[in-house]
């Protein structure tokens, strides 16, 4: 048994004892459609790329299984490939639930947004208004948590201690705890930084706002009104209903290329512990409807989408975790080019949604191992420009974006 560094989309360094022990099946099945998409299908030449996308993301990545959904006005491409469990080599299929991880910040901060049209909350609110003892709370306001732009820690997981605790749950009075005794990485409004503990707490401002808590909020607001069927945040355990797949985190220096194998099996870890800022779980279908619905800020009041996506600000991951392209942080969501949505990565599971208003296309791309050389943030743009050519405004070019660059390692410093 060995430390290895794991990353969950928003922790800067996170630990968990794993195990690397060879290589595991490589079987696949694999549909255009997957029973889940109406319409055409795309042209042979586009449907060959994609396919050849796909094939050079399991290749390079060695991940048990990938899952993608296309819906464009070109056609529609719905596939599950490889297994979904190494140990009985259950076949991966595409209506099976999966953890979303930080995809649950767009949720969040789209219920921010409602209260915010709502007049229940004001994006200029400090949110000392809510919750005490927050670092530099006096001066951090809901805008800022929403852009990454507090200056917060990233929180309950950089200490190996709470890390552990992923193997049994926490209670949301610890993650908050634990968040505030973390310092400040950054002034209020200083720098873009990825912060879970800020989504924690915009959190916490739904539930003392709404009077419920975070996981009835979703239902209520967006999974029922959005017909979301597999779509929650759950309260305790892994959150997973027959049918998911499971997930394998790796390790060791080469763990974002190393095979996955039965032994790295996490998809027992709680999702509680990670709450409103990566604790969800879904369906390619549900995300499908969301990803509109988060794009064209159909649960929102006019003016505040127009809010929410105004002056959008340039980011990157200190550790090329979205390679070399154009990523813009907006309110609660990214946006790359004409696309807007959120990624997530969590031990075990690595994945990413996003729309297209102007192209009325989505991109979905899940994998069932994580760390991954190639990113899903980094195949959803070699899939769009795929479909759409290279000048989409990503920033770089289709070779660049299946280029594996990312180690699952934090960057070093120094020579």
């Amino acid at each position: 048994m060995g430390r290895s560094w794991v990353r969950y989309i928003g922790v800067v360094g996170l630990t968990i004892t794993l195990t690397v022990a060879g290589a595991g099946p490589a079987a696949a099945t694999a549909s255009p459609t997957g029973g889940h998409s109406a319409g055409r299908s795309l042209d042979p030449s586009t449907l060959a790329e994609v396919q050849r996308i796909i094939a050079r993301f399991q290749d390079t990545n060695h991940t048990p299984g990938v899952l993608v959904g296309i819906w464009s006005p070109k056609g529609n491409f719905v596939s599950a490939t490889g297994v979904a469990d190494l140990t009985t080599g259950a076949p991966l299929t595409p209506d099976m639930q999966f953890k979303i991880a930080s995809q649950t910040k767009a949720f969040t901060g789209n219920l921010v947004l409602q209260l915010v049209g709502e007049g229940r909350v004001a994006l200029d609110d400090h949110i000392s208004r809510w919750v005490a003892g927050v670092p530099n709370g006096d001066r951090i306001t809901i805008r800022q948590l929403l852009t990454m732009t507090s200056g917060l820690s990233t929180g309950f997981l950089v200490q190996e201690a709470n890390v552990n605790k992923l193997a049994t749950g926490c209670t949301e009075a610890e993650v908050l705890a634990a968040g505030a005794a973390e310092p400040p990485v950054a002034e209020p409004g200083e720098m873009w930084s990825y912060s879970n503990y800020g989504y924690d707490l915009l959190g916490r401002v739904v539930e003392l706002t709404t009077g419920v808590d975070i996981s009835t909020a979703i239902q209520q607001r967006i999974a029922e009104p959005l017909g979301l069927h597999r779509t929650f945040l759950p309260r305790s355990g892994n959150g997973l209903t027959k049918p998911f797949t499971h997930g394998y985190g790796t390790g060791g220096v080469l763990s974002a290329v190393a095979p996955g194998v039965a032994s790295d099996d996490v998809t027992s870890l709680h999702q509680s512990c990670v709450g409103a800022s990566g604790g969800m779980v879904s369906t390619l279908s549900d995300l499908r409807v969301w990803s509109r619905a988060l794009a064209t800020g159909a649960l929102l009041e006019p003016e505040v989408w127009r809010e929410a996506t105004k002056d959008p600000i340039p980011y990157v991951f200190s550790d090329g975790y979205n390679g070399t392209g154009r990523w813009f942080q907006g309110l609660g969501f990214v946006r790359s080019g004409p696309f807007i949505g959120k990624e997530g990565s969590f031990p075990g599971y690595e994945s990413i949604t996003m729309y297209s208003p102007s192209r009325h296309t989505t991109i979905e791309v899940v994998a069932t191992k994580q760390p991954n050389g190639i990113t899903p943030t980094l195949m959803f743009q070699a899939l769009a420009m795929a479909l759409y050519g290279p000048d989409l405004g990503f920033g770089l070019t289709p070779e660049q974006a299946l280029t594996p660059g990312y180690t699952g390692l934090p960057p070093v410093s120094g020579p």
